[in-house]
């Protein structure tokens, strides 16, 4: 049988190792990590291969003015 500790850690990335978030935070976490990414696609549609982490946040910023 298994608990449901050993459910939730096995479904999260093995990078978090001994660690394991409980299921309703690791729902909110999984949603918030779908907003960044979608977020990251489109700055990164936006910016050439040479950008830095500057160029990103000023593409930010400027989303961030649309809104």
């Amino acid at each position: 049988m298994t608990n449901k500790s050993d459910q939730a850690s096995s479904e999260l990335p093995h990078s978090l190792g001994e660690h394991v978030i409980p299921g309703e935070r690791a729902e909110m976490i999984r949603s918030h990590i779908q907003s960044l990414s979608e977020t990251a696609l489109e700055v990164s549609d936006t910016l050439p291969f040479s950008a830095d982490t500057s160029d990103f946040l000023q593409v930010l910023n400027a989303m961030a003015e649309d809104d």
